[in-house]
């Protein structure tokens, strides 16, 4: 069966549309090339696998919202009303703001490789939290724990620490709070290695926009996520700790404490002693 030649056409903001041949007839270069793509695919027809586009119900949700949007004669009007106001800048303003833009960040990869790239500690620091997925206003606050001796018994709580996905919106994520917040967020650029992909979420979105977003793109968003899982733990941390607190005694000394403490959580021997050497490996001791 003869499949029939489709014409490649591009559509402008005007409306007006126009073949790829036309856009490209001053580029005789570009011509050449073109043809011999076009050669190269009918040769190859039968081997050429595209991949097919999984649409979202988002994206589907979108394409309606924009159909009908551009059929709303109020949407139109207004605008209209956009095109007779006078710009609010001068192109000119706008190509130096975003010059200071571009040198902001030229200037922060210089000062990151001549400053903290050479620092070992800074390092090491980075090493850590990206072994231990510790972001670093978190890692900061262990090491001032760890400078008061006191790592072990550093008192927080679940609105303290982190979590696996975090909510970022755009205010937020442009405006560090304070000169130390932006040295530990931006500045070392370790964050970016914790948190390597985030995901924005149009003000419209259902949760199962959201779900059915991350199932189709979860090949994607998992190319940049490491292989290790953080276990949820089977056993309280309250029972681990003080299982490990006494674990000087053998697990028969062990067990009458911990029904005495923990009424009604009984372990068997070798439930204590596993739980011992679990905590052994978690500790990094040998």
């Amino acid at each position: 069966m003869k499949i029939k030649k489709r014409r490649q056409i591009v559509e402008f903001s005007t409306g007006d549309t126009v073949t790829i041949d036309e856009l490209l007839k001053d580029d005789p270069e570009a011509l050449r090339q073109l043809g011999d793509l076009r050669a190269w695919m009918r040769e190859h027809e039968g081997e050429i696998n595209f991949p097919q586009e999984k649409k979202t119900q988002g994206q589907k949700k979108m394409r309606q919202q924009l159909e009908d949007v551009r059929r709303d004669a109020r949407f139109a009007r207004k605008l209209k009303r956009i095109t007779e106001v006078k710009p609010a800048y001068d192109v000119r303003d706008l190509h130096l703001l975003y010059a200071k833009y571009r040198w902001y960040f030229d200037s922060l990869r210089t000062f990151r490789k001549e400053h903290l790239l050479k620092n070992p500690g800074f390092r090491l620091r980075r090493s850590l939290c990206r072994q231990y997925g510790i972001e670093p206003i978190l890692f900061d606050r262990l090491l001032s724990a760890f400078k008061e001796n006191r790592l072990e018994g550093w008192d927080f709580d679940e609105a303290s620490s982190s979590d696996t996905c975090v909510i970022e919106t755009q205010k937020g994520s442009d405006q560090p709070e304070d000169i130390h917040e932006f040295h530990l967020r931006s500045v070392d650029g370790i964050e970016e290695e914790i948190y390597p992909v985030k995901i924005k979420i149009h003000r419209f979105a259902s949760k199962r926009d959201i779900l059915d977003f991350v199932e189709k793109n979860w090949a994607e968003i998992g190319s940049f996520l490491h292989e290790k899982r953080i276990r949820a733990r089977k056993i309280p941390r309250e029972i681990t700790d003080f299982i490990w607190k006494h674990r000087n005694k053998k697990a028969k000394e062990i067990v009458p404490l911990l029904r005495e403490r923990f009424p009604g959580r009984n372990l068997a021997y070798f439930e204590v002693n596993k739980i011992l050497d679990e905590e052994k490996k978690r500790r990094g001791i040998k």
